[in-house]
């Protein structure tokens, strides 16, 4: 089993200041860029607005998105059509796109950013005519996965939600093209990469590059988490 891990957890976000020239102070922690990874991530990253706060309205020029929601309440507008969302959805956003999102609930609101590179903006990413794509909310508790093909044109692949519990183990492998990012979202497990464990509880984020390949088991309370996956390929010399 390959040791290709990278290790994140929420300790120490930074504040960011009218973030997207939005309100308030947020807070954002980076959980893997594309220096770490082979593939076209920009970068995984889990924002927090407090009440009241907004992310501004911006453009989606060169980049494609899921944002998950974790935790919290919020309106999401996308073109100019407001969306409330709340813990478990998934939003989609095409290149072209315009959002933003304000905390209209009484908590934190909290979600993961999965940015990366979209069609002809980067090697390995072909330019794709197709008029489908959108941008949509979609409800992952409902559905417990999600393929963006038809409403994405970029490199992401499979949003997933898994629940193990306890003792129960799973296997997550970036052998076949894809690669990986893992968040935890509750209960506690560990997850082994060779000779590498590493404790799993709410906030801990494994990225897991080509190669790469890991065994996650659950806690005594269990274990639910977030997968997303992104199709990559492995350049001569390894990644950057």
């Amino acid at each position: 089993m390959t040791e290709r891990l990278v290790t994140t957890t929420l300790d120490e976000p930074s504040e960011v200041h009218e973030m997207h020239g939005g309100e308030q102070i947020a807070r954002w922690k980076c959980l893997v860029r594309r220096n770490n990874m082979f593939g076209p991530w920009e970068a995984v990253e889990c924002s927090f607005l407090p009440p009241g706060a907004a992310s501004g309205v911006h453009l989606h020029s060169r980049t494609e998105q899921f944002d998950y929601v974790v935790s919290g309440r919020g309106v999401m507008t996308i073109d100019g059509v407001e969306h409330q969302v709340g813990a478990g959805d998934l939003i989609t956003t095409c290149l072209g796109t315009r959002h933003g999102i304000r905390n209209d609930g009484a908590e934190d609101l909290i979600w993961l950013v999965i940015e990366v590179s979209g069609p002809g903006m980067a090697a390995g990413v072909p330019e794709r005519a197709d008029a489908t794509v959108r941008s949509e909310v979609i409800d992952l508790r409902g559905t417990g996965s999600f393929d963006p093909e038809g409403f994405l044109a970029g490199p992401l692949r499979r949003a997933r939600l898994a629940r193990l519990e306890p003792a129960q183990t799973e296997s997550v492998s970036a052998a076949q093209g894809e690669e990986h990012v893992l968040f935890t979202l509750s209960g506690t497990g560990t997850a082994v990469a060779g000779s590498t464990t590493v404790p799993l509880r709410y906030g801990v984020s494994l990225g897991l590059p080509l190669l790469g390949a890991v065994s996650i088991e659950g806690g005594p309370e269990g274990l639910e988490f977030f997968v997303v996956s992104l199709a990559a390929s492995d350049p001569a010399g390894g990644a950057a």
